[in-house]
């Protein structure tokens, strides 16, 4: 299996969690480790997935890889999903582990089938690329709508594209579009730009400039690697627009809310409030190709996960590599708050995290 065939979302996704260590270890980094580790010990497998991205990261204790992998593995052999497939990580990526891209699309697998959206949807690259597994794309549109159904909007664009060109599935283009407004609606980057390229050329959808230049204008908005293919979309379509037409679609976009997606609280602009920032010294000024995310709850017992590991109580100041990441904000009494965010490089996002009592 090639490395080159390899989905990039894997990088930005396992380097989510490597959240940097800066200066010495406070004495509270240090109790919290030993907390961790002393839960881990005793066979609890959140604590066990938390252990290892401490060590992975380097958050409480020094940074080792190796032992990282041997505590995720722990805590996949328990069956817990998110282990799984950080396991799958490690293996695809050589991470204190001898790479094994076999191993990693077996573990994949395992998180897959217990209904983990961000696996079916990675399981169902590896069958798009025969990485790990037998090319098989009538199988990739199988794991890419089992985690699309779950309203993850990765897997929604990926099916739509799959749709648009009878890639695995018979071609509908009035299907393949439905899915990439579904990813599109949620705030999805790469779904704007491709809806918007859908109503620029007509297909699909009737023809219509003021659309697509709303769904460009929000792509290119968010920065990232699609950031200059839509810009040049957006240039594209006001060549076949009036200044008025313009505008209507400039107001179009500034008007926009995301759909949150399931198990989100509520969308990207209303969730992502400004907070006062506590915990500064956590992180220093955000650099490039990294950015940093603010998470703030009503009080410091709420507890903060980062892709399905613990990284500390609220609020939090992270530093993230660029990409998507799933936060999540857990309280005994509340109903979970879960919401996936997108880093780009410099930025600088504020998130409130409002949990509902169960």
């Amino acid at each position: 299996m090639r490395v080159t065939g390899l989905n990039w979302a894997l990088v930005i996704l396992w380097l989510s969690c490597l959240l940097p260590a800066f200066g010495q270890l406070t004495d509270a980094e240090k109790k919290q480790f030993q907390q961790i580790k002393s839960r881990a010990e005793s066979g609890d497998a959140q604590a066990q997935l938390s252990l290892g991205s401490m060590y992975a990261s380097g958050i409480g204790v020094s940074r080792d890889l190796a032992k990282a992998a041997k505590w995720h593995r722990k805590a996949a052999e328990q069956g817990l999903a998110r282990a799984q497939l950080r396991v799958a990580y490690e293996y695809a990526f050589g991470d204190g582990v001898k790479t094994d891209h076999v191993e990693a699309a077996r573990w994949l697998r395992r998180a897959a089938e217990q209904g983990l959206p961000d696996a079916q949807y990675q399981l169902g690259f590896c069958y798009i690329n025969g990485d790990g597994v037998t090319e098989n794309h009538v199988e990739a549109v199988k794991w890419y709508r089992k985690a699309a159904e779950q309203q993850y909007p990765d897997a929604e664009h990926a099916l739509g594209n799959c749709y648009l060109e009878g890639n695995g599935v018979t071609k509908d283009t009035a299907e393949g579009v439905a899915w990439l407004r579904k990813a599109a609606e949620q705030g999805f980057a790469p779904a704007e730009n491709s809806l918007g390229l859908c109503y620029a050329k007509g297909r699909g959808v009737n023809q219509d400039y003021v659309e697509a230049y709303k769904w460009f204008d929000l792509a290119a908005a968010q920065g990232g690697e699609h950031d200059v293919d839509a810009k040049m979309n957006l240039s594209m379509a006001e060549r076949s627009m009036t200044p008025d037409q313009i505008t209507k679609a400039q107001e179009l976009a500034h008007t926009f809310q995301p759909h949150s997606a399931k198990g989100s609280s509520s969308g990207p602009q209303s969730a992502a409030a400004v907070s006062k920032t506590t915990n500064a010294s956590a992180v220093p000024t955000t650099s490039a190709k990294t950015g940093v995310l603010n998470v703030k709850a009503d009080d410091d017992t709420f507890e903060v996960f980062l892709d399905g590991a613990f990284v500390g109580n609220s609020p939090a100041k992270l530093k993230l590599e660029p990409g998507s990441h799933v936060i999540e904000v857990k309280k005994n009494g509340f109903k979970d708050f879960r919401k996936t965010i997108t880093i780009t490089d410099g930025s600088e996002l504020n998130l409130r995290a409002v949990l509902e009592h169960q």
